[in-house]
């Protein structure tokens, strides 16, 4: 009970929260019980949610990434293709509550992003690098100061023989890092960089 109330409101806990959560809990068992596989349990002073991990794209999706990686490049970019394509829109995106998408969402968030890299480190190395460039850059707007993804895009530009735009997206990120937060690109990105510059 205390993980849920700190989960919907944090430091700023109203002397009503017990109640909502437990009339939360009631809706909840009301809506779940057309689903014969899904039980809401109580379990000491909290509830716990009894499904088949299966049932769970989140679930499904982190045992999928995880096969990935014991596989070789071509079958882990296959597994990695179908384990993202188990995302539909932002995670949460449908609960009403913001602290509860923020706190939980934030974290799916980044295990996405970890896995598009991810792929996209794969597809690097089997030499698809122009048909990564629209996907990259895509994802680098997105994030605009993640050095992973840009570093990814860099190499994408590169490898796709446009130098060039694999140089100026590093100048775009490095000014924006300098101009937003005061700091410059880590060195590996520093490195890439001047990797490039010496081709």
């Amino acid at each position: 009970m205390e993980r849920i109330i700190r989960l919907f409101w944090g430091d700023e806990v109203p002397v009503t929260a017990r109640n909502a959560v437990q009339g939360l809990v009631v809706s909840l068992r009301r809506s779940l019980h057309v689903l014969p596989d899904v039980r809401l349990v109580t379990r000491g002073p909290g509830y716990l949610l009894q499904v088949d991990p299966d049932q769970v794209d989140v679930f499904r999706f982190r045992r999928e990434v995880e096969r990935a990686r014991t596989l070789p490049d071509p079958e882990a970019a296959d597994v990695l293709r179908g384990a993202l394509a188990l995302w539909r829109g932002a995670p949460l995106a449908d609960i009403p509550y913001e602290s509860v998408r923020l706190r939980v969402g934030g974290v799916l968030e980044q295990e996405l992003l970890a896995a598009q890299e991810m792929r996209a480190e794969i597809e690097l190395r089997l030499g698809k690098h122009r048909d990564l460039v629209p996907v990259l850059a895509r994802l680098a707007d997105e994030h605009p100061v993640r050095e992973s993804l840009h570093g990814l895009l860099m190499l994408a530009h590169y490898r796709s023989g446009h130098t060039a735009d694999a140089l100026e997206t590093f100048r775009q990120l490095n000014r924006r890092l300098v101009t937003e937060y005061g700091i410059t690109t880590g060195p590996a990105m520093r490195e890439l960089h001047e990797t490039m510059l010496r081709s």
